[in-house]
């Protein structure tokens, strides 16, 4: 039996993929330490993980300040090694770590590896190297001003880091937010992947795991061949009210049921007028309710948009900020869906894009073609294939 730490943030589109991982190899006889936010404790321990958490560093951000800029969002995952290395080091006298999964974003992965002299594998829930593409690609370019002062104060949070913790190697800026590992496991498909034939060997795509979350069961009452329309903005970018009163505005004539997941940040009591077939909650089971939608409107979020593909329901896709206007962008270049931009949207709009993508059949025919490769990636076992073969190759035999 090998131990293996698992480093992850605190956040679920990155902590969920990876349950169905954790199960395969505790079931392999790994013993497997996972790091991550408080929230994922009973997730994680309920397979048999064993669970340390650090004080999440995303809890008290605006997420739309923090990911407006590329860089703003390096400084803030550099930021985050203060909270992520010491836990490490300190569980680090407590075991003998063979190898280390980690997060390809979060989880200062690389930092780890080569302070534990242990061989990486990375998780990869975004498509590879999107965050760098988004950067490269911005109509919408930070100020020379303001990116002056970001790069001074990544430089003076880089060198206090390097010297705090004793960093082997440069903290290099194009680094921070993906760290590769010696083997990456993709969790989508090659043909979801934008430009995936320029990837090397050791990205192996493997498709997002879907696996059961014990979240409690949702019973809607619609009327029999409804069809159910199913809105979330994900778990960080879904305080818009605002949105949300465009959706009410928009499909209260319609003979369809919403379902609207609205989290943690708002109160269901300040929305206004609520019709009748809407269904409003805090939270819902998402994979329970896309395998009965005829729509998802999402913020583009990559392991929402995978789920939604896996079971061919096809997207109306409004990004919010950091890798969501890729992901956005390739939903509609492979006509799973539409893109829409939130600062013009309206009522009208909504209601005519969403008619359109209720009544053209292409739309749920190419998101089936996606989801057909998501399934044939092989998911889980074929993630375990690939860490077994990755053991095997760096000499770990227990």
């Amino acid at each position: 039996m090998s131990t293996v730490l698992f480093l992850n943030g605190p956040a679920s589109g990155h902590v969920y993929p990876t349950l169905g991982v954790v199960e395969e190899l505790i079931a392999e006889g790994e013993q497997v330490v996972y790091v991550s936010g408080e929230e994922f404790r009973d997730k994680l321990e309920r397979i048999g993980a064993t669970f340390v958490s650090y004080e999440n560093f995303l809890h008290q951000d605006d997420p739309f300040h923090t990911n407006k800029h590329y860089l703003s969002l390096v400084i803030k995952i550099l930021s985050s090694y203060d909270t992520i290395l010491p836990c490490i080091y300190e569980l680090a006298e407590q075991y003998s770590f063979d190898y280390i999964i980690h997060d390809s974003m979060y989880g200062c992965g690389n930092v780890a590896a080569d302070w534990l002299c242990i061989p990486n594998i990375a998780t990869c829930t975004s498509f590879v190297l999107a965050e760098r593409l988004l950067n490269d690609n911005s109509g919408n370019r930070t100020k020379l001003k303001d990116n002056l002062l970001l790069m001074k104060e990544f430089s003076t949070l880089s060198k206090r880091i390097w010297s705090t913790y004793r960093i082997g190697r440069k903290v290099d800026i194009n680094d921070i937010f993906f760290n590769e590992g010696k083997l990456n496991l993709v969790f989508t498909s090659e043909y979801f992947q934008p430009q995936s034939e320029t990837l090397e060997s050791h990205y192996q795509f493997v498709g997002p795991i879907l696996t059961d979350r014990y979240d409690p069961p949702l019973s809607l009452k619609r009327k029999e061949q409804q069809k159910l329309i199913y809105i979330s903005m994900g778990t960080m970018f879904n305080d818009v009210k605002a949105f949300y009163q465009q959706c009410f505005e928009a499909f209260a004539s319609l003979d369809i049921h919403v379902v609207l997941s609205v989290g943690k940040r708002i109160d269901i009591k300040e929305l206004r007028d609520i019709p009748d077939n809407f269904t409003v909650l805090p939270f819902v089971s998402q994979l329970q309710i896309l395998k009965e939608a005829d729509l998802f409107i999402t913020h583009g979020g990559m392991n929402s948009v995978n789920e939604a593909l896996y079971y061919g329901v096809p997207l109306l896709v409004i990004p919010m900020a950091a890798d969501q206007p890729i992901v956005a962008g390739r939903v509609a270049e492979l006509g799973a869906g539409k893109q829409l931009d939130r600062d013009a949207l309206t009522a009208d709009l909504l209601y005519e894009s969403v008619k359109e993508l209720l009544h053209a059949e292409a739309y749920r025919t190419n998101s089936s073609r996606i989801g057909t490769s998501l399934r044939v990636a092989g998911g889980k076992k074929k993630a375990l294939e690939h860490i077994l073969a990755f053991k095997r190759s760096h000499g770990i035999t227990n």
